[in-house]
């Protein structure tokens, strides 16, 4: 199902064989003449077109899919791939037990249905911009490592990345084709959002850059134009804004600094009292009264 020599790809589809509760992934690589019958699975599927171009025929009719669309297909529901004899398809296809979705993790039910009820089964859809669609790509890819070297615990982050994924789709970072625009503007827009939600992780312009489909040079200068500030003031600004949160929630200095991305307490202090006025102290008794 991996790898990239001519003699790995497919004339039919592979044969998946999936027990309750588990998830699999698996590559597929479409030779020319790749032939696929109309027919039903006992599992859910999150598809990525990675390469080429063709259709998705099910009940209601014929989908035109392309490169970078997603698809999600319900179990039992009928369907089949055919291919464009000049691109052929490669497809990364996620296998989902329906069992995960009944027993095992009660909400991936709720984060489906919201999905999927956003556009008619069956539907291509993209991501809302480029750098949600290279989140939506990692999860994927990091499936395919994890499945392909079984270390320890391997599962465990199978079962992780599928609940990220879910709960991506399931908050609209995939539209129908109609919808949506890849423009560069926003896809820094996204970056930005991104920013906002989780600001104290690391982040390197170079790798929201790349995320984003665009050079770091053209990121930053996007960035700017948009948020009025330099990546690295921004960042920067939305941590102490967050660290101010967690001083009133736990008043514990040390901790919000590091808990806000900061790992020097000497320049978590400085711009602390740059930004706000006060010292972490000062501020904590502020608060309090």
């Amino acid at each position: 199902m991996r790898g990239g020599g001519t003699h790995f790809r497919r004339l039919r589809p592979a044969e998946v064989s999936l027990r309750e509760g588990e998830i699999l992934i698996l590559e597929s690589h479409h030779d020319v003449g790749f032939e696929m019958d109309l027919g039903v699975w006992p599992f859910r599927k999150i598809c990525w077109v990675a390469v080429g171009k063709g259709h998705l025929e099910g009940q209601t009719g014929s989908t035109p899919i392309a490169k970078d669309d997603f698809l999600l297909i319900p179990s039992a529901w009928p369907h089949r791939f055919t291919d464009d004899p000049k691109e052929p398809l490669t497809l990364v296809i996620l296998c989902l037990s329906d069992r995960l979705f009944l027993h095992d993790e009660v909400e991936w039910g709720e984060l489906w249905n919201t999905a999927i009820s956003r556009n008619e089964v069956g539907v291509a859809l993209r991501a809302c911009t480029a750098f949600h669609r290279g989140g939506l790509i990692e999860i994927l890819r990091s499936c395919l490592r994890e499945q392909s070297r079984r270390r320890r615990g391997w599962r465990t982050i199978l079962k992780s990345s599928v609940g990220d994924l879910l709960t991506r789709l399931a908050r609209g970072e995939c539209e129908a084709e109609t919808e949506r625009s890849l423009s560069s503007e926003r896809a820094v827009a996204g970056a930005i959002d991104y920013l906002d939600e989780i600001p104290y992780m690391p982040h390197r312009i170079e790798d929201m850059a790349t995320k984003c489909g665009l050079s770091p040079r053209r990121f930053t200068e996007l960035f700017k134009k948009l948020s009025g500030e330099t990546f690295n003031r921004y960042v920067t600004r939305k941590r102490i804004e967050y660290s101010r949160e967690r001083l009133k929630e736990t008043g514990h200095i040390l901790y919000a600094c590091y808990e806000s991305g900061f790992n020097d307490v000497a320049y978590f202090y400085r711009v602390f009292k740059k930004q706000t006025g006060l010292t972490p102290g000062q501020y904590l008794k502020s608060e309090r009264g």
